[in-house]
């Protein structure tokens, strides 16, 4: 049986007591980490989610990791395409979270996409390095990770010549997020958020982005923080020019 998206929703694995040595699992999960990160950006998040159990895993966790080869054997012929869109900004970039997604930790997803010309360059699905508070807290430093990513593009597109006469528009939804972004007003519930994530705000008040809302269903960096149902996942992946 062939599936049309990686992975189903509200799926929760639970981790097994140890790796079970005849199920060549990790080999699947290196796999299918490479072939992410390289093209098929459409299964960052489910191959993200799977390789979290690589230390315990037993044959349900390796039935969900070919659940993932089975939606590409079905979805072979996508491409990643890039169009020739001279009217789109240079750079812009989306970015959402999943607050505490992950039910054995209550760790947060960060995902975003960042695109030139409307092509997506580069994509992103991680789980963050530690438990959040709120959900303004997941998506502010979901927030930073991407703004640190794109500065460090900026600086490569400076090698080429390549100048930004506008702030780089970031698509966010959370307002709470978008607020302590741009006017750096922390509240008694965002005091706790660590230091190091404040520096959205500076670049921010310097010029280099700029964080405008956008609405949930049409932020397409949802697809990188969970599993989506079959319409809202082929509607996203579409809209990153998976073709």
């Amino acid at each position: 049986k062939l599936f049309n998206t990686p992975m189903e929703q509200n799926l929760n694995l639970e981790p097994a007591q140890s790796a079970s040595g005849d199920i060549k699992y990790r080999n699947l999960i290196g796999a299918l980490l490479y072939i992410s990160t390289s093209t098929r950006l459409d299964i960052s998040y489910s191959v993200n989610y799977v390789s979290r159990f690589q230390n315990c895993y037993n044959e349900t966790h390796y039935r969900y990791a070919l659940r993932i080869l089975k939606y590409l054997l079905l979805t072979r012929n996508l491409k990643l395409t890039f169009m020739r869109n001279l009217n789109a900004d240079i750079i812009d970039c989306f970015v959402d979270a999943d607050w505490a997604g992950d039910k054995n930790d209550r760790r947060s997803t960060t995902g975003y996409a960042i695109r030139m010309f409307g092509n997506v360059i580069y994509w992103k699905s991680r789980k963050q390095g530690s438990v959040t508070k709120s959900s303004t807290a997941a998506e502010y430093v979901a927030l930073s990770e991407a703004v640190s990513e794109i500065k460090v593009i900026l600086n490569l597109l400076k090698d080429f010549q390549i100048k930004l006469e506008k702030p780089v528009k970031i698509y966010e939804d959370n307002s709470g997020a978008i607020a302590i972004s741009k006017f750096g007003n922390l509240t008694k519930n965002s005091k706790h958020i660590e230091v190091h994530y404040h520096f959205v705000n500076e670049c921010y008040e310097k010029g280099i982005i700029e964080i405008v809302k956008v609405n949930s269903e049409d932020n397409i960096a949802d697809i990188f923080t969970k599993a989506l149902g079959r319409n809202k996942f082929e509607k996203f992946r579409l809209e990153l020019n998976m073709i």
